[in-house]
Order: structure tokens, then sequence, then C-alpha cells
């Protein structure tokens, strides 16, 4: 069954996501404090541009201790989750919610500061939201949400895909290659990711075979939807997804590793059914 130990090994994996993505970051130079923003890109979105009403942004562009204290307060809060989850602290659901809460409002600021999506940061704003509940079923059932919100984002990409008309054109990947890696193609030295670049946009057959793989991969996941027995095996494609990802775009979706915890933990039962099992046997 699923206990509170399991929960003390996911706060723990979580952590352990957390400072490997924030260990990316700092290594890259993306924080605030490291990249002193001085423009923002104002966005159509009323929910981010509701922050603009208490000066933010000006706190953001011209404070360098308050572009620190994002930072900073970004990189602690974890760690105060996993130890008030660890110590069965009251305030832990508290301190989570807020957690959650703080990492939507960075990852809005940092997407309009910088050239980081906010979707990088869907995991980071989401996995905290395990820990509001005080109760082991409430965790539970929120595990299984988050596992449902992560395998809907992935078959909901390969229907985009579908439905965009991309998987019907042999030249997708080939463009998009040309553009996300348009800076990489012109310098005067070229390297061997270059040519290797270069030979997948000229062989439009073999790039869109890769695609097609990709639209595939992300379209399995929607047994997930039915069940659980194959998790482990989804867990496994995801893995084989980033690294792909990260090597052929630079695209980073290591920032969604703490969804996998919910995909590995989904195998255990509800808390109570052991318990209404022996009641009956009684």
């Amino acid at each position: 069954m699923f206990s509170e130990e399991h929960i003390r090994r996911l706060a723990v994996y979580y952590l352990a996501c957390i400072i490997a993505v924030s260990a990316w970051m700092l290594w890259y130079g993306l924080t605030f404090f490291q990249t002193a923003p001085v423009f923002i890109f104002n966005k159509p979105d009323i929910s981010g541009n509701l922050l603009w009403l208490f000066g933010i942004h000006k706190l953001l562009l011209h404070i360098d201790i308050f572009r620190l204290c994002l930072d900073v307060i970004y990189f602690l809060l974890p760690f105060f989750i996993v130890l008030s989850v660890r110590k069965n602290w009251k305030i832990a659901p508290l301190l989570a919610l807020c957690t959650s809460l703080f990492v939507m409002v960075y990852a809005y600021l940092i997407s309009v500061t910088g050239f980081v999506s906010i979707e990088v940061f869907t995991a980071q704003m989401f996995f905290p939201l395990l820990f509001t509940s005080s109760g082991i079923r409430g965790k539970y059932y929120r595990l299984h949400i988050l596992r449902l919100i992560f395998l809907l984002i992935f078959f909901s990409t390969a229907i985009w895909k579908i439905r965009a008309g991309g998987v019907f054109n042999i030249e997708q990947l080939s463009g998009i290659l040309l553009r996300q890696h348009a800076g990489i193609l012109i310098e005067p030295s070229p390297t061997w990711f270059t040519h290797f670049l270069l030979y997948l946009i000229q062989h439009e057959y073999l790039s869109y075979s890769l695609y097609f793989f990709t639209v595939l991969l992300e379209f399995v996941f929607v047994i997930g939807f039915f069940t659980r027995r194959y998790d482990k095996v989804l867990i496994l494609l995801f893995c084989v997804f980033i690294v792909f990802d990260y090597f052929l775009m630079e695209i980073n979706y290591f920032f969604w590793l703490p969804f996998l915890g919910c995909l590995y933990f989904s195998k255990y039962d509800e808390p109570e059914l052991e318990i209404k099992t022996k009641t009956v046997a009684n």
C-alpha cells in the first residue's frame, strides 16, 4: 500500500531533481542575479500582468538584492519542503502550497525576461502540490492527479502535432532544425554537430522518420489513462525522449523528471484498501 514512507522517498527524489536542474541553471547563468535582465516581454496574459500592478517588474529590473532574494528563495524552498515532510511538521502543507505559487511567479518572470519558456517549470510548479495534504489518502490522490496531468501533457502534444498537420509534412523536422539551429549552421568553423544537422536537414525522409517516431512515442502515453501496468515502460520512453530532445533540439526537459516519481509510485494501492480487506475477512 501507499504509505508515508513513499512520500518521504518522493520528497527526497524531488529534491534531487531540483538540485540537478538548479545546478544546470547556475552553470549556464540563467538565474536572475546572473542575467540581470534589462527588459521585459509583456505577454497578453491577464494573470501575469496582475504582477505589474505591484511593481515587481521595476524591482526586478533595477534592484540587485531583489533579484538575489528571488533566486535564493527559489533554491531554498525545496529543501524546506523535504525537511518539513520528513519531520512531519504541520506547516508542511502550507509550505508546499507557497512553494508552488512562488515557482509559478518565478517561472513567469523568467519567461518574460529571457528565452526560457514557462512550460519548462511545469513539474516544479505542480509537484509541490503533492505535499499539500496532511493525510496519506489525500497525498495518494494528488499523486495520481499529477500523474494524469503529466500523461495529458504528452498525449495532447502528439494530438496537437497531428491536428497542426506536422505529422503529414515530410519536411517538418528539417524545417524545425533549420530554424532552431540557424545560429550554429552559419558559424564559420563547423563542428561534427553542424555536419550532423546539415545531414538531417538535407535528408528529409530520415529526419521525418525521427519526427514520426517522436509523435508515436508521445501518443503511446495514452495507455497510461487506462492502466498503470506499463508505467515503468513510460518512464523509459520519457527518458529516451528528453535525452533525444536535448541532444537534437537543445531543449532541456530534465526539469520534468519529478513527474517520473508519480509514475513509479503509482503501482501502490490506495492506503485504506488493505484495511477494508481485513475488515471483511474478519
